[in-house]
């Protein structure tokens, strides 16, 4: 009895070790271009859809230029610039890759800029990476 259950065993793993097959996958060139063409598009663009904080937005000029100043004393580490939305001035600072790593400087900010959040935006790599 034994001796038959070896030799099936046996007969199994041979069996299955004939059965494997290969596989060989020929793309289509059309599909090779578009790839090429896809990384190519990518690697030349140098930003990406990131994160910023709205520090606030206000409708007077002034305001937020003085707030950029101040800002930048109390923040040098830390990149602000303001943008003009019809009819908001918007002070945002830093540029962020995901939404995680902007959260704890977020909640920082707050304690001065109540109003402050998180913005989508589209960001310089450079920026993410300095």
């Amino acid at each position: 009895m034994m001796k038959k259950i070896l030799i099936l065993i046996f007969s199994i793993i041979v069996l299955v070790n004939t059965m494997t097959a290969q596989v060989l996958v020929t793309e289509d060139p059309e599909v090779s271009s578009l790839v090429q063409r896809h990384i190519d598009q990518n690697s030349m663009s140098t930003y990406i859809s990131g994160w910023r904080i709205q520090l606030f937005a206000t409708t007077d000029r002034r305001k937020v230029e003085r707030e950029e100043a101040k800002f930048m004393q109390e923040h040098p580490m830390l990149r602000v610039d303001w943008e003009h939305s019809k009819p908001y001035y918007k002070l945002k600072a830093g540029a962020f890759a995901t939404k995680l790593e902007a959260t704890p400087i977020l909640k920082e900010l707050k304690k001065t800029y109540p109003s402050a959040l998180l913005t989508k935006s589209k960001v310089s790599i450079n920026e993410v990476l300095n």
